[in-house]
């Protein structure tokens, strides 16, 4: 293949075909609006806090907000929607396998 060709032109995959698949795309469910928001108490080690917050907007799709409760020791207070509670704890359980951390209810 040319270093300039596009795979297009090959028998890869077609415009119209990509224009399709994006017409198919899943449409987002619109849930009611939660009347309060739950809360998680996540501590790491300070050498991880970018890797986890990189994991958790990058994979978390704006699940969750992460708060910095003290910087130096690495512990924050994760906030979601009580909707997204299964997304949520899934995204923490894939996370755990990356990233060490514990996980405490929040108030304690």
């Amino acid at each position: 293949m040319d270093a300039f060709a596009s795979p297009l032109s090959e028998g890869g995959v077609s415009a119209q075909a990509l224009r399709e698949a994006c017409a198919r795309r899943r449409k987002p469910v619109r849930l009611p609006a939660a009347d309060r928001s739950e809360m998680l108490l996540i501590r790491i080690a300070p050498r991880d806090t970018g890797l986890f917050r990189y994991l958790l907007e990058g994979g978390g799709e704006h699940l969750a907000m992460l708060t910095v409760l003290e910087p130096k020791t690495a512990l924050f207070k994760l906030l979601f929607s009580p909707h997204q509670r299964e997304d949520v704890l899934a995204l923490l359980e894939g996370m755990r396998k990356t990233v060490p951390f514990d996980v405490s209810p929040w108030p304690l």
